[in-house]
């Protein structure tokens, strides 16, 4: 019974002791509006000088670029996978300018085949060289019988 009442104090200090935390960072929010309008007033961006306005935490996209419909990528995945044609794809996406999500997500993918590139060859190479040596002894062998 007493270990009870004893675990729901501390449940209850808990509680409390969280909403403290979030009164604190509640209560920091118009401060942070009002440094991010007077950054803008120092910079001379007029976009953001007013002091009301809301502090937009991730960056706008263009008016002009809508989400991108599943079909679209699946033709993206369609071309990327195609030998040759699909590297050449991956770099006109990567160096484009049109979509910035299909851009970012290129030179990712880019990245990502160029580090499987480079460790595919490094692993043919250790085998070319396991087997040239296994190789070499073979014949060795041979040529003693």
């Amino acid at each position: 019974m007493g270990n009870e009442k004893n675990q729901d104090i501390e449940t209850e200090n808990l509680k409390l002791a969280i909403e403290q935390i979030a009164d604190d960072e509640t209560a920091a929010l118009p401060h942070i509006e009002q440094l991010s309008s007077a950054v803008a007033e120092n910079t001379g961006d007029a976009s953001t000088q007013a002091a009301s306005a809301p502090v937009d935490i991730e960056p706008a996209k263009a008016a002009s670029e809508k989400p991108d419909r599943v079909s679209a990528w699946f033709l993206t995945f369609m071309c990327m996978n195609i030998p040759i044609i699909g590297w050449i794809y991956l770099f006109y996406l990567a160096f484009s300018k049109k979509k910035r999500d299909r851009r970012n997500f290129a030179r990712a993918y880019l990245f990502y085949k160029l580090v499987f590139l480079v460790a595919g060859l490094i692993l043919l190479v250790v085998i070319a060289v396991t087997a040239m040596n296994l190789l070499e002894e073979l014949l060795d062998y041979m040529q003693m019988l």
